[in-house]
């Protein structure tokens, strides 16, 4: 059996998802503020505090009302920054395959495009309280290393006889190592 995993933002996406749902889901004022205020803290925090300051914005919002945005996000915006060489890729790979997305964007968007193209997903997930979203991540941003450790502890990777691992940046190289066989900036 085989195991394809891929990173998405920049991967088989053509753009960041993150910027694209801020853009998305702020008024033009508030996401001009928030990059505004992260602007000068961008050479002095983690990226991953800064992203998951973007969420904070959405502290005590109703779970359900967030994941409603989200599938907005996805059906009207998602689908549209699908690059068209992935597509074709994946229709080349053999059913019994396990196909899974590893990304340090947030479940709430990838998974219904996930579900719909019958990928697995491994990816940071957001904190819920009382149906209320907390403003703070419940997993560690899923990046770097965090995805290998995230990806071991749902496969055994020694049952697959390959494993395609697929990336386009600093953070995807750890997860690339995983692979028999290993692709950067593949998709154009």
């Amino acid at each position: 059996m085989k195991l394809y995993i891929f990173d998405f933002d920049g991967t088989i996406s053509n753009k960041d998802s993150f910027i694209l749902f801020t853009l998305n889901t702020l008024s033009p004022l508030k996401f001009s503020k928030y990059y505004v205020s992260i602007l000068f803290l961008w050479f002095f925090k983690p990226k991953s505090k800064l992203k998951e300051s973007f969420y904070h914005l959405f502290k005590d919002y109703e779970s359900k009302k967030f994941n409603q945005i989200c599938e907005d996000f996805e059906k009207k915006n998602l689908i549209k920054i699908i690059k068209s060489s992935f597509m074709k890729y994946i229709s080349t790979i053999e059913e019994d395959s396990i196909k899974v997305v590893v990304s340090a964007s947030i479940s709430n968007y990838l998974k219904p495009w996930c579900d719909e193209m019958g990928f697995d997903l491994i990816s940071t997930e957001l904190e819920v309280k009382n149906g209320k979203l907390t403003g703070r991540f419940l997993t560690p941003n899923c990046n770097g290393k965090e995805k290998v450790k995230r990806i071991k502890e749902k496969y055994r990777l020694s049952e697959y006889n390959e494993v395609h691992v697929f990336g386009n940046s600093k953070g995807d190289l750890p997860m690339l190592e995983l692979g028999t066989h290993k692709y950067y900036k593949f998709f154009k």
